[in-house]
């Protein structure tokens, strides 16, 4: 930490973040386009500009490192005249378009014309009318409002390792554009349009969906692979419309990958809301009774997965299923969470964030033992020898070999597994309910309720009690008619 100056005042800042990072800390906020923290400096922009004590000439904040001692002016008449120059600049061909626009709310641009801009302009030409452009299976770029912050090329390059994109043209003329006769096809088109302060770039996904303004936005965890990426949910009537990036310097996450942002139409789409016995609809009274039975007339039992779950609901459901164990007269009920290849190698990445396995808690689950020494492939055969004769299947496929009238499956949707199951519940997702995943590093973290279950859907773990308090009364009835 040093000590430096701003506008006048002391503070205390970390001397190993850039200017802009660290005067954020402590509540001073520079305004900028094309920087950004994970990514190489090129101060193309010019808005970033500041004084420094003793340099005449105004500096960029982005490519300016802290130093003890040093005081900077950020609200100074020079420093503003400047910065709305910058403004006058960029906003002289950029359309008036916010109304149609999905980056309004959002939008860098905005934000900075309101605060460091004239409000009004003086040029009085025509302004540049470029078509628009789809250069990604999901991904359209409006040449009239990039800024050429050169943000896209940066991160294509640094990040996916990849060169699709680059700048064409001189002067008033300068567009981004395709480097390649080929459409961008990576995992991480999404991510551009995030990076993109002005709305040049969008995704056709979501493009026209609703206005930001409508969301209801909590803290999540992404759920599509181990790496555990922040992500911010956004809500709307009840139904997940978008991840969007949630920024943590901390743990270096500043990306989402497209698989983990789009993979949200499960959680609005053929939800699996009713009890069902061989794919038929059934009612909760009928099919807990039978899974009862069925609990009672097993030599063995055997649950697999459980790593979509989050760790609290797991270790509730660990305590309920040993709660259940002894009401059975200690009958064995074993547990193997990882049920692919991936869960049982160390990490293999696909690119720089996806990993191979698509569970968000496959580290918790292992955390927390719920494993067994021969893995799936034990159970497997176990099952096929007739050692173990039920298996509960909570929210993955009925592995190859396993007869689908041994499975009793917990589900969020209406799966193959739920319709081919002899019997099966329903479940929340984890995102309607509050927890945490532990990522494939071992970091745990905590994400929030983004959406309420319907009433009387209950978790995996909720599932489990119920089977155990109907168990226990029946016994406790069986007792009392003696």
């Amino acid at each position: 930490m040093v000590k430096i100056k701003i506008d006048g005042v002391e503070y205390e800042v970390d001397e190993k973040k850039n200017l802009i990072d660290a005067t954020k800390e402590v509540g001073v906020e520079i305004p900028y386009f094309c920087y950004h923290p994970a990514l190489s400096i090129v101060g193309m922009c010019r808005m970033c500009l500041i004084e420094i004590e003793g340099v005449p000439r105004l500096q960029a904040a982005c490519n300016t490192p802290v130093k003890e001692g040093m005081g900077i002016i950020t609200k100074s008449d020079r420093v503003k005249e400047a910065r709305a120059g910058t403004m006058e600049f960029l906003l002289a061909n950029h359309p008036l378009d916010c109304p149609v626009c999905d980056k309004a709310g959002e939008c860098r641009l905005q934000d900075n014309a309101f605060g460091s801009g004239s409000g009004h302009s003086r040029f009085e030409f025509e302004k540049r009318n470029i078509p628009q452009e789809e250069i990604g299976t999901n991904l359209i770029i409006n040449h009239n409002r990039c800024i050429v912050c050169y943000r896209c090329v940066r991160f294509e390059e640094e990040k996916v390792g990849e060169s699709n994109l680059g700048l064409f043209e001189r002067g008033n003329h300068s567009i981004i554009g395709l480097a390649k006769s080929e459409p961008i096809n990576h995992n991480y088109q999404g991510a551009l349009a995030d990076i993109c302060p002005v709305g040049a770039l969008l995704n056709n996904k979501t493009l026209f969906k609703s206005r930001v303004w409508w969301y209801k936005s909590h803290k999540s965890v992404c759920h599509g692979c181990s790496t555990g990426c922040n992500v911010t949910t956004n809500v709307r009537d009840n139904k997940m419309y978008r991840y969007m990036v949630r920024e943590n310097y901390d743990e270096g996450m500043f990306f989402l990958c497209d698989k983990g942002r789009f993979d949200i139409d499960w959680m609005n789409e053929n939800r699996l809301f009713s009890y069902m016995e061989n794919g038929k609809n059934s009612t909760s009274q009928v099919v807990v009774s039978k899974i009862i039975d069925r609990l009672k007339e097993a030599k063995s039992i055997a649950v697999l997965g459980g790593a979509h779950e989050s760790n609290e609901t797991l270790a509730t459901l660990k305590q309920n299923l040993n709660s259940l164990s002894q009401a059975l007269g200690g009958k064995s009920i074993q547990w193997e969470t990882r049920v692919t290849d991936a869960q049982n190698k160390e990490t293999e990445q696909v690119d720089f964030l996806l990993t191979k396995d698509n569970h968000p808690n496959t580290k918790g689950a292992i955390d927390l033992g719920l494993t067994t020494p021969s893995g799936i492939t034990g159970i497997v055969s176990a099952v096929k020898q007739g050692s173990v004769d039920l298996v509960i299947l909570i929210k993955e496929s009925i592995p190859d070999g396993i007869d689908p009238n041994k499975v009793i499956c917990f589900d969020t949707n209406l799966t193959d597994a739920a319709k081919n199951a002899s019997l099966a519940a329903p479940i929340q997702i984890f995102c309607e309910t509050e927890g945490s995943f532990t990522n494939k590093n071992g970091l745990k973290q905590n994400f929030e309720k983004s959406m309420n279950p319907i009433q009387g859907l209950l978790t995996s773990a909720g599932v489990v009690e119920l089977i155990l308090n109907t168990m226990t009364k029946k016994m406790e009835a069986s007792v009392g008619n003696r």
